[in-house]
């Protein structure tokens, strides 16, 4: 299958999973922003993906005292998204729908919402995603960025067949945590998943 590219699909993927892994963010953190749009990406490239994802960005979480720490339009061109001609509605530049190929990414400040929503083989998936450190910190602020991640995952408005997810970048400490968590009995019967989201754009921990 092309792509309005001209490109077979999945070519046009890789070329763009070269050029998010070539964009250079915070070397010390990946912001939320950041985990919220790799995932999404991910979810857009399983077999059943239902062709458009959402996700919802706070934009103080990509602007922070007046600095920018996450720039959404330059990751999103090297990733290989283009722009669609009619924007979102609202004050942000970067809120609008995207195109890669088959799928749709539509990028909205509204809150209410899971950060990424989407739907693969007909099932629907909310996800909340916390920003991290990628280098050793005091303190260890894993565990209070992963315990709201969950807590809020679970306080979603969903069905019993939704597939739910706490997703958080994929560090050496995340994954310490996400191991020993995931045999919680509580946690297991929640049916929430932990994803470790990384800059090479894999995505570990998911069913899908």
């Amino acid at each position: 299958m092309e792509s309005r590219s001209g490109l077979p699909t999945q070519e046009r993927i890789e070329v763009a999973h070269q050029g998010a892994r070539g964009w250079i963010g915070p070397a010390d953190r990946m912001p939320e922003a950041e985990v919220a749009l790799r995932l999404a990406e991910y979810l857009s490239e399983r077999p059943g993906f239902g062709g458009h994802v959402a996700v919802a960005i706070d934009g103080a979480s990509v602007r922070v005292a007046g600095v920018e720490v996450f720039d959404i339009v330059s990751y999103l061109a090297r990733a290989g998204w283009t722009r669609a001609a009619a924007g979102v509605a609202g004050k942000n530049v970067w809120a609008a729908d995207y195109q890669r190929g088959n799928a749709t990414l539509r990028v909205h400040s509204r809150s209410g919402r899971g950060d990424v929503e989407t739907t693969v083989s007909g099932r629907r998936i909310i996800a909340e995603c916390k920003k991290g450190p990628l280098i050793k910190k005091p303190g260890s602020p894993e565990y209070p960025l992963l315990t709201a991640a969950i807590g809020q995952a679970l306080l979603f408005d969903a069905a019993d067949a939704d597939l739910l997810i706490a997703a958080v970048p994929d560090t050496p400490s995340f994954q310490r945590i996400a191991e020993a968590w995931r045999a919680r009995p509580r946690l297991r019967a929640s049916g929430i998943e932990i994803a470790l989201v990384s800059r090479s754009g894999s995505v570990l921990g998911l069913s899908v």
